[in-house]
């Protein structure tokens, strides 16, 4: 059971350090606490950031590192210069090799996915190209794993271009065009999305001589004076310990269902979209041989409904805000963003003194003429979810909120969609925004009768963690490197937080930040 490298999670983090490791001449050894691979990954939709990526540039689209740091820099939050600019420009540097090796070593084929900068008007900003995502790939190429991918909340036989273009505008339209070709996808065991982005990571760790274990479950680093030498785990029900002569690379992901962790770093969340095997494992063990966590109240936070997963009630993940006919309350009753923001994760995170959410609950309020069929299918599951009313006020008093003063908000808004222009939050005035309103941004909410529904506070993944260096290395508290430790994706202190900047800076900085800690650890003179 010795090797060079273990690998602790197998999501597009671990899967793509694996892979960089392996491919650079270290043994690999993969462990993955549960009976499946993928994690958080696996059920994602798989938009991947990756800027200045050579699809783009084969589009005639024009991109630099230069121009990705500039951007990072200028939309990052306040303060986070000081600790993360070696990250972001590692990131910039990186992430289009990254997406060239992957498809250079695995059968991955990325496309490009047409979706804007979160903030394209930021410099650096880009309206389109950065936005790749996997094409269709069968699961049959994994042979005996074929069957061992995580299942996700959401439809897989899907490309992203195909749910944001069709599905999620109108679901039962988009599978009648489809017709046979989703039929053959079926019998062909095509699948896109995150499935296919793990199906793809999988095969070109297996090809390139990993090793792959499941209900694998690491319970601590094994060390050798300050050094990290390998794990102690049980795997199968049976104790193991592996000794890694270059070190361990962490990649566990989040802390979402941590008992400990959640409570303290985010009190009053709802829901989570993660598997519960997401329990803040690499962040405990490294905190125990002495890193640095930092950015624990860091989340991908972001517009949510809720389905059933694994016998409970689980996230899944939908923007519901963008149409016409309807707004976002606080727990005062007062709009506290533009409800087609890309920050809207940040605004509902938006702490008080108390460590607590400003705003939430948080409320939709609709009239009659609201329409998302995907929102109407999954509410229907809870007969409680969405509340009516013939009037504004008798809602409020339903929803326990102030009568006068929602009225006055649906009043203001209304007046501003009769101007054309929301002087408050300045919804729809964005690129990102005009991607997917258009021209309809604002519209009234006055045709009873009126509905509210809870506008869910959801992670769909924490992003806190060791801090690392720019070669992904961990470190201690005084700044110094824990000698053989490594850590990469949202298992480490991630350096874009709940303010992401754009679609897919979850899934494209995990795969490029893997990369860097295989190709770091593999050089490791042990």
């Amino acid at each position: 059971m010795n090797c060079d490298v273990v690998v602790v999670g197998s999501g597009a983090a671990g899967l793509s350090a694996a892979l960089a490791a392996a491919v650079d001449g270290a043994k690999v050894i993969v462990l993955e606490k549960s009976h499946v691979l993928g994690g958080t990954t696996a059920m994602s939709a798989a938009g991947t950031w990756v800027p200045a990526n050579h699809h783009m540039q084969a589009a005639g689209l024009a991109d630099s590192p230069e121009e990705t740091l500039a951007y990072l820099r200028a939309t990052a939050p306040p303060g986070w210069a000081a600790t993360e600019d070696a990250l972001w420009q590692a990131l910039a540097e990186n992430s289009a090799p990254m997406l060239r090796f992957l498809e250079e070593r695995t059968p991955l084929v990325f496309e490009l996915v047409n979706h804007p900068d979160f903030y394209v008007e930021a410099p650096g900003g880009k309206l389109y190209g950065r936005m790749v995502s996997p094409t269709l790939i069968s699961r049959y190429i994994l042979g005996r794993w074929w069957n061992r991918v995580r299942k996700s909340v959401k439809p897989q036989f899907f490309t992203y271009k195909e749910m944001v273009s069709g599905v999620l505008k109108d679901p039962v339209r988009a599978v009648l065009k489809l017709g046979p070709s989703l039929v053959w996808r079926v019998l062909a065991g095509k699948v896109g999305l995150g499935n296919g982005l793990i199906v793809g990571l999988t095969r070109g760790c297996l090809d390139n001589g990993c090793t792959i274990l499941t209900d694998a479950d690491v319970k601590r680093l094994t060390t050798g004076g300050d050094v990290v030498t390998g794990v102690d785990a049980v795997i199968e029900g049976k104790a193991v310990t592996i000794a890694a002569r270059k070190g361990v690379i962490l990649a566990t992901g989040g802390f979402d269902w941590a008992p400990d962790y959640m409570p303290k770093y985010f009190p009053g969340i709802d829901l989570t979209g993660a598997p519960d095997t997401n329990t803040g494992d690499g962040q405990r063990m490294a905190e125990a041989v002495g890193a640095e966590l930092a950015h624990m109240d860091q989340s991908n936070i972001a517009p949510a409904t809720f389905t059933q997963y694994e016998g409970r009630r689980h996230a899944q993940p939908l923007y519901e805000s963008y149409a016409p006919h309807c707004i976002l309350v606080n727990r005062e009753g007062r709009r506290f963003v533009s409800e087609g923001s890309p920050a809207l994760g940040s605004a509902i995170d938006e702490r008080g003194p108390d460590g607590k959410s400003k705003h939430a609950p948080v409320w939709r309020i609709f009239d009659s003429r609201y329409s998302n069929r995907l929102s109407a299918m999954y509410a229907a599951k809870d007969p409680d979810f969405v509340r009516t009313a013939d009037t504004i006020e008798t809602l409020a008093a339903t929803i326990r909120l102030d009568p006068a003063t929602l009225r006055a908000t649906v009043d203001r808004f209304n007046g501003w969609s009769k101007q054309g222009v929301d002087r408050d939050f300045h919804r729809g005035e964005t690129a990102w925004e005009r991607y997917y309103t258009k021209d309809r941004a604002l519209d009234t909410v006055e045709e009873g009768p009126f509905h509210a529904a809870p506008f869910l506070y959801v992670s769909l993944g924490t992003k806190g963690g060791p801090r690392t260096d720019r070669n992904c290395q961990v470190l201690r508290k005084d700044g110094s490197v824990i000698a053989g430790l490594y850590c990469a994706g949202i298992a480490m202190a991630n350096p874009i937080g709940t303010k992401a900047v754009g679609a897919g800076t979850t899934i494209g900085p995990c795969l490029t930040f893997g990369y860097i800690a295989g190709k770091s650890i593999a050089t490791r003179n042990a």
